[in-house]
C-alpha cells in the first residue's frame, strides 16, 4: 500500500497559472492522496480554476487574505496522511517526481525528508535576477517545492510565520534543521521554478529586508537555547 500524501497550493491570484500547477500534480498523485489548494481571498478566476478539476483528490480551502504563510498552515492544519509536499501556485512537478520521492521516505525510514533538485523556468518578459541562472540543476533546500516531508516531523515546530511574508520559506527551512531534521538529497527533480514578470522576488529591495529578519529571527533562537 502506498502511504499517503497531502500536496498544498497556496494561492492568491493565480488564475494564470494555477491550473497548470494543478495538472501536474494530480498526473502524478495516488488515489488515496490529497491536493489542498488553499485560496488566501482571491478576487480573480482562482476559484473557476480550481472548480474545473472535477476529482475527489481536490479540495479548496479559503481564508482571507493572511498571506502565504498563513495559507500554508491552514493546509497543513488540515492534512492528512503520511507525507506533506508544498507547490506555489505558479510552479509545477517535473515528471517522475513523486513516485521516486516516496520511493526514497520508504525505503529510508530514518528520514524526515528528502529533497530534489531545483530546474529553472524563465517565462517571456522574465525578470533574472543576478545568480538565478546559475541555480538550475542545483539543491535548494530552502525552496519548500523541492521536498517531501514526513507530516510528523512537521507538525513539531510550528509550522511557517505568519508574520513573514517574504523569505518565510528560509525561515521555516532554518527552523527544521534547528529541531533536528535529518535530509536526503533524491537524485530526482524536485520542482519546475517559474521566474515571470509578477513573481514575489522580483522586489529585490523587500528581499533583502526578509533575509535581515530571517537572520534575526536566528540569532534570537540562538541566544534563547544558549540562556536556558
Amino acid at each position: 500500500m502506498i502511504a499517503q500524501t497531502s500536496v498544498i497550493i497556496p494561492v492568491r491570484n493565480g488564475e494564470r497559472f494555477l491550473g497548470d500547477a494543478m495538472s501536474s500534480v494530480l498526473s502524478q498523485l495516488y488515489e488515496a492522496d490529497r491536493l489542498l489548494v488553499v485560496d488566501d481571498g482571491s478576487t480573480d478566476g482562482t476559484s473557476s480554476v480550481v472548480a474545473t478539476f472535477r476529482d475527489p483528490r481536490v479540495a479548496l480551502l479559503q481564508t482571507s487574505g493572511r498571506g502565504v504563510s498563513a495559507a500554508r498552515n491552514l493546509g497543513i492544519a488540515a492534512a492528512t496522511g503520511d507525507f506533506i509536499a508544498f507547490l506555489d501556485h505558479d510552479d509545477l512537478w517535473p515528471p517522475s517526481r513523486h513516485e521516486l520521492m516516496i520511493a526514497s521516505l520508504l525505503a529510508h525510514p530514518e528520514i524526515d525528508a528528502v529533497f530534489g533538485r531545483v530546474r529553472v523556468c524563465f517565462e517571456p518578459r522574465a525578470y533574472v535576477p543576478a545568480g538565478w541562472k546559475g541555480l538550475d540543476g542545483k539543491y535548494i533546500c530552502e525552496l519548500v517545492g523541492t521536498a517531501l516531508y514526513r507530516r510528523s516531523f512537521l507538525k513539531g515546530i510550528g509550522g511557517f510565520a505568519e508574520d513573514m511574508q517574504v523569505r518565510e520559506d528560509v525561515d521555516f527551512f532554518l527552523r527544521l534543521s534547528e529541531a533536528g531534521l535529518r535530509p536526503l538529497m533524491c537524485d530526482v527533480d524536485g520542482v519546475i521554478y517559474r521566474r515571470h514578470d509578477s513573481n514575489t522576488s522580483n522586489d529585490e529591495a523587500r528581499i533583502v529586508l526578509g533575509v535581515t529578519e530571517v537572520i534575526r529571527r536566528k540569532l534570537a533562537r540562538a541566544r534563547h537555547r544558549m540562556k536556558a
